[in-house]
């Protein structure tokens, strides 16, 4: 039985660390806090739950009360605020305070942890697509990245009609892509800049694919830095702002936002994925295609290992289909991981291909796009969101921090861009986007949206935090005033009885006599102290202490059964020394009691 209940005690302590790590992620925080302290608490009361057998047990010195119970579930509720409250406000300021002493105490493993593409703003972290003055974005040769949960994204529909047509695969907003690809980095193509002015009707217009429009409404904060690339449902065609900086084909900068608060504008977009073109015989490569959108590495044996594993991977068949190969090949026969070694120093693209084999969407989005140019198909990558949750109650897409992702896009004739996703499906969540459940509201207020839609720039705002701390401190105080009125009560009642550990009221006469007695010698029992113990501290001790201590402990906690006529001799000794001379020497006690028992 002890193995069985600390095996329950095992795996409910594993549980309730997964509760508190997140998962799941479809759960609020403070119901997976709720979740962890009542599976930590049920798996304690199992484990130290006794079994038959199992020897005696000590019993309560009163039973539990109505007002006990209540300190009871007022603790538990405290507890899993508390919990709430850490999930909410400590994790960010811990994380920096760790990584600050890793700065200090192992400045290596830190460069390690931060490598040099990333100190030229080129990470996925937190969900922040940045590239540096160039536009370029270096593929990192190692990474460790630990993206945030706090959402960046909201996108509300204008038609209802609309979800349904997007939950039928996957969900991809872009915030720009780049066409050129050179010494393991991308960067914008063609490298230009031009200011876009926004038409009669308000709306910048963009080159793009024929057919339906999905109108939407984005909301996300601004960069301090400045780099505000238009965000919208990839395949973009036009956005209602003042005008855009174009830095590339699909790299466009806003202007400065209108309010603190953060962006708040109208896109329409034409979405197509290659799912969406399988069957078709009609897909080709356009005509005129720049060599840069073909371009593959030259220098080293990347080039052409490239090349030989497009072949392969791609086989025969039309060119969706072809192009569906080469994705399945990445999505099936390499790992994905936010964690990389590269111990061989190698170029990025090469270690992720061909040694370490794992790596993050940017490393696959990479390989796709390249081998897509091996086959002859103009490519490049996007950087966005992928996934996403959907909300019946406001038509809306919201993507946080974690859903940061990049992908592959080819250029098709008659299609323009298409999006491609090597990733493996898992990595974002599945093939399709997540509905949330009926009734769910979307993140509001200090989740990260204001009161009029826009999103709030400062993010959680410390409002979940300050919510945790008052019910904290609402739950916690009551039971802290409860539980000390029922010590106060406790030693009152044993004030008025007995002070020894463990004793039961009410107290027997001859022991009250005893308490009187000693209290009038000089030698009054204090609080918590045993019958035992306190006859032991007398100086010289008590002549019949050995027959008081025997009779005593024999009838309150070893079954013997209580003797009147024993107990009146008791009281009678007991007065006796009570008026007698002061203690005699050590040794010179003699028993009184022998004729009694």
């Amino acid at each position: 039985m002890l193995f069985l209940r600390t095996l329950v005690l095992i795996v409910g302590t594993a549980a309730a660390y997964a509760l508190l790590r997140g998962w799941p992620g479809e759960l609020p925080p403070i119901v997976r806090a709720c979740a962890a302290v009542l599976v930590l608490v049920a798996a304690l009361g199992l484990w130290a739950r006794r079994g038959r057998g199992a020897g005696p047990a000590a019993g309560p010195r009163r039973p539990p009360g109505a007002m006990d119970y209540l300190a009871i579930v007022a603790v538990v509720l405290a507890v899993e605020c508390g919990f709430l409250w850490i999930l909410s406000a400590l994790p960010a300021p811990l994380e920096t305070a760790a990584l600050a002493v890793e700065e200090r105490m192992r400045p290596q493993a830190a460069a390690a942890r931060a490598p040099a593409a990333e100190k030229d703003r080129g990470g996925p972290l937190a969900g922040n697509w940045l590239w540096d003055d160039q536009t370029r974005r270096p593929l990192p040769r190692r990474t460790n990245f630990r993206p945030g949960n706090r959402p960046e994204v909201f996108i509300r529909l204008r038609d209802r009609g609309d979800a349904a047509e997007l939950l039928r695969g996957q969900v991809y907003v872009r915030a720009f892509a780049l066409g050129r690809y050179e010494r393991a980095a991308w960067s914008a193509f063609p490298p230009q800049t031009r200011v876009l002015e926004a038409d009669a009707a308000g709306f910048v217009n963009l080159p793009g694919r024929p057919g339906r429009t999905i109108v939407h409404e984005v909301f996300h904060s601004a960069d301090p830095g400045g780099q505000n690339s238009l965000t919208a449902i990839h395949g973009v065609v036009a956005a209602r702002v003042p005008r855009l900086t174009q830095l590339g084909d699909d790299l466009h900068l806003l202007p400065p936002p209108a309010s603190a608060a953060g962006y708040d504008y109208v896109a329409a977009s034409s979405p197509l994925r290659l799912e969406d073109i399988l069957g078709r015989d009609d897909v080709k490569v356009p005509a005129v295609v720049p060599p840069e959108l073909l371009a593959l590495p030259e220098l080293g044996i990347l080039g052409p290992r490239l090349r030989e594993l497009a072949a392969v991977a791609a086989g025969g068949g039309e060119l969706p289909r072809r192009l569906l190969n080469l994705q399945n090949h990445l999505r099936t026969t390499l790992a994905y991981s936010l964690e990389t070694t590269n111990a061989r120093d190698l170029d990025p693209l090469e270690n992720f291909l061909f040694h370490e084999q794992r790596g993050h969407c940017e490393f696959f989005a990479t390989a796709g796009a390249l081998l897509a140019r091996a086959i002859g198909v103009p490519s490049r990558t996007a950087y966005g969101w992928a996934g996403g949750t959907y909300y019946e109650s406001g038509n809306m897409f919201v993507f946080r921090a974690l859903e940061a992702h990049a992908w592959t896009e080819v250029w098709l004739a008659g299609l323009g861009w298409v999006a491609m996703d090597p990733t493996p499906p898992s990595a974002i969540g599945g093939e399709l986007a997540r509905v949330a459940r009926p009734g769910e509201l979307p993140p509001t207020g200090d989740d990260g949206f204001s009161e009029d839609g826009m999103l709030a720039a400062g993010g959680l705002g410390g409002a979940p935090e300050r919510a945790a701390l008052w019910l904290m401190a609402g739950f916690g105080l009551p039971a802290m005033v409860v539980l000390a009125g029922r010590r106060l009560f406790t030693r009152r009642r044993q004030a008025g009885g007995v002070a020894g550990g463990g004793e039961s009221l009410p107290t027997p006469d001859y022991l009250r006599a005893w308490r009187r007695a000693s209290a009038r010698r000089g030698f009054a029992m204090k609080p918590g102290t045993t019958l035992r113990r306190h006859l032991a501290g007398i100086p010289g001790g008590v002549p019949f202490a050995a027959e008081l201590l025997d009779y005593h402990y024999g009838t309150r906690y070893e079954g013997s059964p209580p003797d009147p006529k024993l107990e009146r001799r008791l009281i009678a000794v007991i007065r006796t020394w009570e008026n007698g001379p002061a203690p005699a020497e050590p040794g010179a006690q003699t028993s009184i009691l022998n004729s009694s028992r």
